[in-house]
């Protein structure tokens, strides 16, 4: 394929993407609270003076791969997302816009990850300061037009990039837009109204999808709580929480009032799909479950 036939399709795919965007009016996306923070005030901010803080240009190989000669030997992610590949070329011009000016990189951590990069915060430098504003911060750039799946790794910062992705959604932004119940990233509980056109989360077993529903009954086991989104248990869909999470997740330590609360209001979870008698889902972080704000 010669250059400028390349051309041409990466600009067809950010032709369609703008399209989509343009597509329908802003509507007004559900106020969360998420993980830890749920229950009780959390605050939290990356600025972390062990880690490496520096103004470089960096090289965006691939979504998840970018490198700088002022970081040699480095590899880097961003971190708290997840690209999905029907959406990665639309990414990877996005972040190559994104890095034509000198940026901010923070490290989080001394030790790279299993593919020997280091996850960062990345974003536009601005007098010297960076992440003052949300959409200096390439996470939320790319949640906010739905290039990118929020996938925490930590709960600090966290409310800004769950507010992004939440108005991607709402609005049907890019990977968003898909309502196809086999391909569909974004699937609803068996039974919530108000929902006539959007896939529900038995069409999505052993995929990973972000479900919205609502919480009619809770049972706790000694090591396990769950959440049950219908009247059959047997059936409906379910949202298991080891006791490790749950106890992260409770108010002064007691997990059952603090969950009490939850029962009718909506909650979104993200994670893999399974079958048990219906579909089921084990919560793997406390950051990857949000609940609605009273």
């Amino acid at each position: 394929m010669t250059s400028f036939t390349r051309y041409k399709r990466e600009l067809l795919v950010v032709g369609t993407f703008v399209a989509t965007c343009m597509a329908s009016a802003p509507v007004m996306a559900t106020a969360w609270h998420c993980g830890q923070d749920i229950n009780q005030a959390t605050a939290g901010s990356y600025d972390n003076p062990r880690h490496h803080q520096v103004d470089v240009v960096l090289e965006v190989t691939a979504v998840d791969a970018f490198v700088s000669d002022g970081l040699p030997g480095k590899t880097l992610r961003l971190s708290d997302v997840a690209f999905v590949p029907e959406y990665e070329q639309a990414a990877v011009l996005w972040l190559r816009q994104a890095s034509q000016e000198k940026i901010h990189v923070q490290l989080l951590s001394d030790q790279p990850d299993y593919l020997d990069r280091t996850p960062a915060l990345i974003g536009a430098t601005d007098q010297g300061s960076a992440f003052g504003l949300p959409d200096e911060d390439w996470r939320y750039g790319l949640l906010s037009k739905g290039l990118a799946l929020l996938l925490p790794e930590t709960e600090q910062g966290l409310m800004p990039l769950v507010r992004a992705e939440d108005q991607a959604i709402t609005n049907r932004l890019g990977m968003w837009a898909d309502r196809d119940g086999r391909t569909a990233y974004y699937t609803i509980a068996n039974g919530d109204a108000g929902g006539a056109d959007l896939p529900t989360v038995q069409d999505a077993v052993g995929r990973f999808v972000v479900v919205d529903g609502t919480v009619m009954a809770i049972e706790h086991q000694e090591w396990r709580s769950y959440l049950n989104f219908g009247t059959n248990w047997r059936e409906d869909f379910t949202v298991a929480l080891d006791a490790k999470t749950r106890d992260a997740m409770a108010e002064n330590g007691d997990y059952e009032h603090s969950m009490k609360s939850w029962i009718g209001r909506k909650v979104r979870v993200r994670g893999v799909v399974e079958y048990r008698g219906g579909p089921y889902i084990a919560l793997q972080d406390p950051a990857w479950l949000c609940v609605e704000r009273e």
